[in-house]
């Protein structure tokens, strides 16, 4: 049997015509509290703060810096402005440490067999791949 495998995944659905359910929900939650505003203060005041809420709404549904939601870009801002900017490198300890005795412990090692080819035949086979490669 064989399926089709979706191709974007990464891609969000869309609930309301063009609307993601976060764009909706950001939408949504700026509409609200623009009604509370409307509700609790003066319409001019009322008006003032209804485009203030309306706009950050508004970017947090559609504004992608760097291929990343707003929210998760301001809080990268955040971590980034919080953390010292120098760092001070610390060795911890040497990475290959040298020991008293090395030249002991190489007198120690086996040594390694080569498989291969003699200088002779190496000479040979340089001096056959030079003269094909003139042709």
């Amino acid at each position: 049997m064989r399926f089709k495998v979706p191709k974007d995944v990464d891609i969000e659905d869309r609930i309301v015509g063009p609307l993601t359910i976060k764009q909706l929900g950001w939408l949504a939650g700026g509409a609200v509290i623009c009604i509370l505003f409307w509700k609790i203060f003066v319409f001019q005041f009322f008006i003032f703060l209804s485009l203030v809420v309306m706009g950050l709404a508004t970017a947090f549904a559609f504004v992608r810096p760097y291929n990343q939601s707003l929210v998760a870009f301001c809080g990268s801002v955040l971590l980034f402005l919080s953390k010292p900017k120098q760092y001070f490198w610390k060795r911890k300890g040497e990475a290959f440490p040298k020991s008293r005795n090395s030249r002991q412990n190489n007198k120690n090692l086996v040594p390694l067999v080569r498989k291969g080819f003699s200088a002779k035949e190496i000479e040979n086979l340089a001096g056959t791949l030079d003269s094909n490669s003139s042709k």
